[in-house]
């Protein structure tokens, strides 16, 4: 019998996290995305999950790229999506330049809000992965399961930041596809009434 997450959603940072971050990616030929991540999101779709993008794109304020550049971007990353059986529930992101004190870049989580608001999202089922501190940060703000994948820039870096500064994930994982195994782990424990944290979980805690 195939295991449902039909309330559970995922947000999902995009660079770093879906594709490879070479910097402030400006159009299509730029977007690459790592080997295996449509088919681990196709395996969530399967399952009845949501699936959102979330992700700042201050590139738009530094003007490095255009709303028009990012769209289609974004075209591409759904139609690599879709040649695998994936697809991705909305696209939400912040253009802002940091400095703007805007409410919807990340770790605010305005973008989230905005989403849960237009998908009416079960927020009692809410992950969230990413690369970033500000990935976690936003996810311990929605009180979603936060999965840190190691495939960004500097991730050992930002793991050693997150333990120094009290802000761990609940599962580190070596890449998406191991983030979303864990997805599905830790759903059917809280389904089956067991503890939440796994020992892969307490293991990742303790390097």
């Amino acid at each position: 019998m195939v295991q449902r997450l039909d309330n559970v959603t995922v947000f999902l940072d995009r660079d770093g996290t879906l594709n490879h971050d070479s910097g402030y990616i400006a159009c299509p030929e730029e977007f690459e995305l790592y080997p295996g991540a449509a088919a681990a999101l196709a395996r969530l779709n399967l399952a009845g999950a949501r699936l959102i993008l979330v992700t700042n794109q201050s590139g738009i304020g530094r003007g490095k790229l255009t709303v028009a550049d990012l769209d289609d971007i974004h075209e591409k990353l759904r139609h690599q999506l879709e040649l695998q059986g994936a697809r991705l529930d909305g696209i939400y992101f912040c253009p802002h330049h940091p400095d703007d004190a805007c409410v919807c870049r990340k770790p605010a989580v305005g973008m989230a809000e905005r989403a849960i608001a237009d998908l009416k999202v079960v927020t009692s089922s809410m992950y969230l992965i990413g690369d970033q501190s500000c990935d976690i940060e936003m996810a311990k703000r929605l009180k979603a399961r936060s999965i840190f994948v190691t495939t960004g820039r500097d991730s050992a870096k930002t793991l050693q930041h997150l333990n120094a500064i009290g802000l761990r994930p609940q599962h580190v994982a070596p890449c998406l596809a191991s983030a979303v195994d864990w997805i599905f782990h830790d759903a059917k424990s809280v389904h089956d009434g067991q503890s939440v944290t796994s020992s892969a979980s307490l293991q990742d805690r303790e390097q």
